[in-house]
């Protein structure tokens, strides 16, 4: 069963459920798990994003393939 089917099968079930302590002992297992990101940019990493993105469009950022960062990690993994 893959998640997406989990989660819709978890929903039918939940709507059908009114016992409240047995709700919220769900959903305190429920926050336990969840991810949570507390991190916010700063405005000096927002200038150093947008000047980034701008090099990118313009064509003056140096990129990489999915394939040059792998032989770039392997080879400083094995030095």
């Amino acid at each position: 069963m893959t998640t997406n089917t989990l989660k819709n099968e978890i929903n039918k079930a939940l709507n059908s459920i009114n016992d409240k302590s047995f709700l919220e002992a769900l959903y305190t297992i429920i926050n336990t798990k969840k991810e949570t990101y507390d991190y916010e940019l700063n405005d000096a990493d927002k200038v150093v994003l947008d000047d980034r993105k701008i090099a990118y469009k313009n064509g003056k950022a140096k990129t990489y393939t999915v394939s040059e960062v792998r032989k770039k990690v392997m080879k400083n993994l094995s030095a």
